[in-house]
């Protein structure tokens, strides 16, 4: 019989990423809880992000969860998060509780509310992908953290890890090693953050909310975690001063001690 703090922890990663930004983290957090880490469409997992929705992500946790009983837990983080978000409200009892990490309910500003990224740069964002994935992506990991987190070792080993061409999966059959990032793809899931807006059913999310965020977040602003915060029923934002878009990574072991506080809390 499971106790009230325990359940299946799912783990997702964010864009042009993969699961490994949770090693070492998930066994920790999880602790005794059965736990899945996942990749999703394009970035190694299995089904193809074959439109600009979020849909390919959702199937892929769906296939992945639904020889499961739920409820679950869900940690997700950016494009990750969106995906819980989007998931938590179209099947409010899926999950138990969601942990939302530099999260937002819409990637880009609109003339209504402000925070975001300007969609113009995220168009140009898009079309230099196509051209130049290995640039792009430099330029972007780079932006996960601050000047200061840069010289961090956590920090030089995410885009260490993430120089293109990516990490490669390697298979039995056929034999051998190939990359697990299909960059068309991942530039559909831009496209897909480009035109997602899920401000309108945050309202419909019952499961248990944490919601952490850095102070100096330059991918998804932390008006974006206090504007969810707000919408979202029940929800707590935790700040972590001074940290960028990616706090588990240059702050693990303050992340996964709030995580844990969170879920052994339920």
């Amino acid at each position: 019989m499971q106790t009230p703090s325990s359940g299946r922890l799912l783990f997702i990663h964010g864009w042009a990423t993969d699961k490994s930004v949770w090693d070492g983290l998930a066994p920790e957090i999880a602790g005794k809880r059965p736990f899945l880490n996942i990749n999703l469409p394009g970035h190694g997992g299995t089904l193809a992000w074959d439109e600009p929705t979020l849909r390919p992500a959702k199937e892929e946790v769906l296939r992945l969860l639904k020889k499961d009983r739920g409820p679950y837990l869900a940690i997700g983080w950016s494009l990750g998060a969106q995906t819980v978000i989007a998931l938590a409200s179209e099947f409010p009892h899926l999950f138990k509780a969601i942990v939302l990490v530099g999260a937002t309910a819409r990637f880009c500003a609109t003339d209504e509310l402000s925070y975001g990224q300007p969609k113009p740069l995220v168009r140009r964002m898009i079309m230099d992908m196509k051209k130049s994935p290995a640039e792009t992506l430099q330029r972007f990991y780079s932006l996960n953290f601050t000047p200061e987190e840069l010289a961090s070792e956590g920090a030089r080993g995410f885009i260490e890890r993430y120089r293109y061409p990516g990490p490669v999966e390697c298979r039995q059959t056929p034999p051998g090693c190939f990359p697990a990032f299909k960059y068309t793809e991942i530039t559909t899931a831009l496209e897909a953050l480009y035109a997602t807006d899920l401000t309108e059913n945050l309202s419909a999310i019952e499961a248990k909310t944490l919601l952490i965020h850095g102070s100096k977040d330059n991918v998804c602003p932390v008006e974006a975690g206090r504007a969810l915060t707000s919408a979202i029923k029940g929800s707590k934002l935790e700040i972590f001063d001074g940290a960028g878009h990616a706090p588990f990574v240059t702050e693990p072991k303050r992340f996964a001690s709030c995580v844990k506080r969170f879920l052994d809390d339920l």
